[in-house]
């Protein structure tokens, strides 16, 4: 009864945020959920595992508001405010105890704890907790790939809570520096809890590959309706989401070569089995029915319509950051356009001079470039709005009263809430697409002197995206700019702008800021506060 009760308490206890409340665990009677009995109740941990990291209060699109907010690509609207913390996020202001991180870490912990508690599981049942019959389809395709899984999860959630909380890793520099609380078992008692380290940046390093490696030996490629279980149809991880994650990791690490690898495992699966493919850019953000999925997504946010058996969560900091509000549909332009009166932020001028879609926004010359409005992706996921007019046509003039202050033309990203005709609020998006991997890839080649290599896979996606005007890069203007504007046009808003410039070890721009300098690599400075109450408890911090 100890080891089940140690198990329930791994479940629904944040350990790193409610240390004080650990005491009246240990006097529980009874177990308070249900106990893993077999691959059914099993999964019913990483179902909370992952609404833990994707619909949370620390999740829900916080991380595409924060990573736009303060990577320079976002400019914030004159006299807007909400309750985010968006003065805190566009003007670094590490040092202040932001809501959205402490949500963030204590979903993130609860998720290594569920994590934890299954891999602890199948070390102490050598592997085989429910007593499956090893050659059969329940085990191999259900249990090897949940703990697969899990593996990933815990990965994900160190991933995120280490970029947050820690300054990026140094490649050949120290990473001694220990930040957040290292956990990879679970606490049979208080004095277990509170003897638990903090992990150094190496460490949290390692472990993140190390499971990312494990998961992707067990995952499998894609779901297979005939032995598994069916939640794991959408929205879950699969071998080539373990690998595409591992390449952003290990780019960021600074490995260029072993990133270029993974990355190349899931391109080839694109090219080579046609497991992944770019079509029009708004296809990966156009998809509202929970089973219809983009063949750009290597992992997909699978809110769907909770009509037909989606989540009933949804991109929620995407109003912040995105042109439209949530009550839009059916494409979300035209007369089905419902601009967010939330939004605080669009593409800096300082952007759109890198991405070539204004004339000379930096000097005053607002004037979209026909480059602009011939590109698929300027027409499809961005939207342009003349200064604030409150009588001026809404599908060209800004025309919301919170908006009254903003006195030039703006460039919105336009990338949720697309979906429809009915619902589009619930409207899925991809967390990792097949662009960024190609463009990641471009720049990895163009760094270990493969420019031809980087000019193919830039004109991929560029050419996705201009079928009029094909194959813009050649050898001679392939560089480190032109791939970074290729990036800025394709994937700001969706929370990895920022890792691509730490990635590729660039100054993390001022932008449109002035009263603030842009930051160099190792970015030492880039950490944002731990939680107070995590602070307060964990006796580590004092």
């Amino acid at each position: 009864m100890k080891k089940s009760l140690v198990y329930i308490f791994a479940a629904i206890l944040l350990v790193s945020s409610h240390a004080c409340k650990q005491d009246e665990f240990f006097e529980l009677k009874r177990p308070q959920e249900t106990q893993w009995v077999n691959t059914t109740t099993f999964d019913q941990g990483l179902s909370s595992a992952y609404f833990a990291l994707t619909y949370s209060n620390g999740f829900q699109g916080v991380n595409q508001m924060r990573d736009f907010a303060s990577s320079g690509a976002a400019q914030l609207l004159p006299q807007t405010s909400t309750s985010v913390a968006w003065n805190e996020m566009y003007f670094w202001q590490f040092d202040q105890n932001v809501s959205h991180n402490n949500e963030l870490w204590k979903f993130a912990y609860q998720a290594i704890t569920l994590c934890n508690m299954a891999i602890e599981l199948d070390r102490e049942k050598a592997g085989n907790p429910f007593t499956l019959k090893t050659d059969g389809t329940d085990y191999k395709d259900n249990y090897v790939r949940q703990l697969g899984e899990y593996y990933f999860l815990r990965a994900y959630a160190y991933w995120n809570l280490i970029k947050i909380f820690a300054p990026p890793y140094n490649p050949g520099g120290n990473n001694s520096g220990a930040y957040i609380p290292f956990k990879t078992t679970v606490p049979t008692s208080k004095e277990a809890v509170f003897a638990e380290k903090l992990g150094s940046t190496e460490e949290i390093y390692n472990l993140i590959i190390f499971d990312l490696e494990t998961a992707k030996a067990k995952l499998p490629k894609a779901f297979n309706s005939a032995t598994m279980l069916p939640t794991y149809e959408v929205g879950r991880a699969t071998q080539y989401t373990a690998a595409a994650l591992l390449g952003k990791v290990l780019f960021l690490k600074g490995d260029y070569t072993k990133a270029q690898q993974e990355l190349t495992i899931v391109l080839d699966a694109a090219e080579k089995e046609n497991r992944f493919a770019l079509e029009a850019p708004l296809e990966a953000f156009n998809k509202n029915v929970v089973k219809t999925i983009p063949k750009e997504a290597v992992w997909e946010h699978n809110t769907g319509d909770p009509a037909i058996g989606g989540a009933s969560n949804y991109m929620y900091y995407g109003m912040i950051i995105s042109l439209n509000f949530r009550d839009a549909d059916n494409g979300g332009r035209g007369k089905d356009m419902v601009k967010s009166s939330w939004n605080q932020f669009t593409m800096s001028y300082w952007a759109l001079d890198k991405m070539g879609w204004m004339k000379d926004a930096t000097r005053g010359d607002y004037t979209v470039t026909d480059a602009a409005k011939s590109d698929l992706r300027f027409q499809q996921l961005y939207y342009p709005l003349l200064a604030y007019n409150p009588t001026g046509d809404p599908l060209l003039y800004e025309t919301l009263s919170a908006h009254a202050a903003v006195n030039k033309p703006q460039i919105y990203v336009d990338k949720y809430f697309r979906g429809g005709p009915g619902d589009g609020r619930y409207t899925k998006f991809p967390t990792i697409r097949l662009a960024d991997l190609y463009l990641s890839r471009a720049w990895l080649r163009w760094k270990a002197g493969d420019s031809a290599g980087a000019v193919a896979d830039l004109n991929k996606v560029w050419n996705r995206a201009n079928p009029t005007g094909l194959n813009r890069y050649t050898t001679a203007n392939v560089n480190h700019d032109a791939i970074l504007a290729e990036y800025l046009r394709e994937m700001s808003g969706e929370g990895w702008t920022l890792d691509f410039m730490m990635s590729t070890r660039m100054p993390i721009p001022a932008a449109d800021r002035t009263t603030i300098s842009a930051m160099d690599a190792p970015y030492t400075n880039w950490k944002w506060r731990i939680p107070a109450e995590e602070a307060n408890l964990n006796p580590n911090y004092k």
